[in-house]
């Protein structure tokens, strides 16, 4: 392969006497590599041959690699990626799926310098990314997810000044962000899912920039967002989240750009109406820039208020799931400009909402998109017809 001097793309699938990948098996101007069940692949490059190539790299500048993008997947095999010589210094885009065991992605401390994109789905004894990313400049997307063993993000997190998104889900070792907590100030997407022993969240007062923040399924946080939400937020969705009620009481409103907004009720037991009404006043105030919102497990919430939707002039997408007691609609109708309403396992409400019910129906019946229990209303009514 090494002979093939215009090859610029490469896929190795299902080679399974392959036992390592070695530089000088690559062709030289080769830009993409795709490894793909490969069940004996122990090493993308030998290890033996590694100080070898390192010296001889060094002193020939024309064998600079040019490889950008590295995929690699279903490796049961494989252990390490080892970095040596500067077979990685062009890379810009790793991808590595289901490697179960994998436990170093590299034989020095940090990421290759151009990298912008990194991606580690499903690799288990996976421990560590990097010690540390002072250097990674360039990183603009990290992912990790169901990488069971990952206790700790690498340090110089905060320093990467062209990182725009963090993912992390399925890390259940997972206890904190690192360097106190500081994270890019000009991050605009931060999604932890499932992250069961996280306890402290990123610091997040400072993110101006920040758009979209998902948090769900993670119990153990001790402390949410003491200093607020970030002012410029679009998207906030959290579910299954603890000690998160008094933030929402006290800052939702504040949020005068949130288009899309997701609440979850295992902080809201007690509530009988959504958003809940003590003397007259309401516990929760709903932005009024809201184009879409999601209701989801209240479990005691017999109705919607009409204070909460009076002035959700903007709202197009309503989505109520899991709302067992809910019987009424807002007294007074939904937003004028609702589209699409979107009810499932409601089950008192899905039988106030027929035809033949007075109330409900007719707080329903102009909008253009209802589906409950994915079902159209529409196509109910013409079976029921007939």
């Amino acid at each position: 392969m090494s002979n093939c001097t215009c090859l610029e793309c490469v896929t190795i699938e299902e080679c399974n006497s392959l036992t390592f990948i070695s530089r000088r098996q690559l062709p030289p101007i080769l830009k993409r590599l795709k490894i793909q069940s490969c069940e004996n692949l122990q090493f993308l490059i030998d290890e033996g041959e590694a100080a070898t190539l390192l010296m001889k790299v060094e002193s020939i500048d024309s064998n600079a690699s040019l490889l950008e993008h590295l995929f690699i997947s279903d490796c049961p095999s494989l252990k390490c990626i080892s970095l040596r010589g500067d077979l990685f210094a062009s890379l810009k885009h790793l991808e590595i799926w289901t490697c179960s065991k994998l436990t170093s992605l590299l034989s020095r401390d940090q990421l290759p310098m151009a990298l912008k994109y990194l991606k580690v789905y499903n690799c288990p004894k996976l421990e560590l990314l990097a010690d540390k990313l002072h250097n990674n400049a360039s990183l603009e997307y990290l992912k990790i997810s169901n990488c069971e063993e990952i206790k700790f993000l690498p340090e110089g997190l905060h320093k990467l000044c062209h990182l725009n998104e963090i993912h992390i889900e399925n890390c259940c070792s997972l206890v904190s962000f690192p360097d106190g907590g500081f994270i890019p100030t000009h991050l605009r997407n931060l999604w932890i899912i499932h992250c069961e022993k996280l306890e402290v969240l990123p610091r997040m007062h400072n993110l101006t920039c920040l758009q979209t923040l998902f948090i769900h399924d993670c119990p153990s946080i001790v402390s949410f967002l003491d200093e607020g939400f970030p002012t410029n937020l679009k998207e906030l969705l959290l579910r299954r989240v603890t000690n998160c009620k008094q933030v929402f009481e006290r800052g939702l409103h504040k949020l005068t750009s949130l288009r899309c907004l997701s609440i979850h009720g295992n902080e809201f037991q007690d509530w009988q109406s959504f958003p809940k009404e003590e003397d007259g006043k309401m516990m929760m105030l709903l932005p009024t820039s809201l184009t879409s919102l999601w209701i989801l497990n209240f479990p005691n919430v017999v109705l919607l208020s009409s204070k909460a939707f009076q002035n959700l002039f903007a709202l197009e997408d309503l989505w109520i799931s899991n709302c067992p007691k809910l019987a009424s609609l807002p007294e007074k109708g939904l937003p004028p400009l609702l589209l699409k309403l979107y009810i499932y396992d409601c089950a008192v409400l899905k039988q106030r909402c027929k035809k033949d019910k007075e109330g409900e129906w007719f707080k329903i019946n102009n909008i253009p998109c209802v589906e409950i229990d994915y079902r159209s209303i529409y196509e109910m009514e013409e079976e029921e017809q007939q």
